[in-house]
């Protein structure tokens, strides 16, 4: 895997990461609704991406939060992952090997994209924790034009509403490479900065 175009990322990378992988302290009860294909929990944000001079709506929809089967399965590949070609190869196939979708992330002019993992907890402070993966390096670029990008497959995104709060704030790691180092998680981000995702609010469930 060539380092050359990436950066590794400091404390929100790790906080998205441990947010993947840390034991959950509490289901979030404040989540009314469950998600379906025909009715999904539909998230709207503004996506900043300073480095490529682009913003823009974010469309969310979760059909489906991932199993309690399906985290301890990625769990345990990630911390096998390494930064060696062939290394992330295994938490790949199993991300792709998820056949029922949890949901879609759709950028600006963009098709979107499946999402294969939709977690959410409550933390010791109150707040509310969506974590989403997927097995596409997504950007508001359509496709990378360096063949080397490839080597980042995945894309993260964390969102946080605050205890009480309507509206709540994130960051889309996209084109990111997931490995373990001398014992210890860590990502690296194909590019200069995360995607920031600025006034994420949750749209009323349709009524029944």
């Amino acid at each position: 895997m060539s380092k050359h175009p990436s950066t590794l990322l400091g404390v929100f990378a790790a906080a998205a990461l441990l947010a993947f992988v840390a034991p959950v302290y509490a289901q979030d009860s404040a989540a009314e609704q469950v998600p379906t294909v025909k009715d999904p929990i539909r998230f709207t944000a503004i996506a900043v991406q300073m480095s490529a001079g682009a913003s823009g709506q974010v469309q969310i929809s979760v059909e489906r939060w991932s199993t309690e089967e399906e985290r301890k399965a990625l769990i345990a590949l990630v911390g096998t992952a390494t930064d060696k070609p062939g290394g992330q190869d295994q938490l790949l196939e199993a991300l792709q090997n998820i056949k029922v979708r949890t949901g879609f992330i759709r950028l600006p002019n963009t098709m979107g994209w499946d999402l294969k993992y939709a977690y959410q907890t409550k933390l010791e402070d109150g707040s509310r924790q969506i974590v989403i993966a997927t097995d596409k390096p997504v950007s508001f670029l359509s496709a990378a034009s360096n063949a080397r990008a490839m080597d980042y497959p995945f894309s993260l995104i964390e969102m946080r509403f605050p205890a009480g709060k309507a509206k709540g704030e994130g960051k889309l790691l996209g084109r990111t490479s997931i490995s373990t180092k001398d014992g210890k998680l860590a990502l690296e981000l194909y590019g200069t900065e995360a995607t920031r995702l600025t006034s994420i609010t949750q749209k009323k469930s349709k009524k029944k």
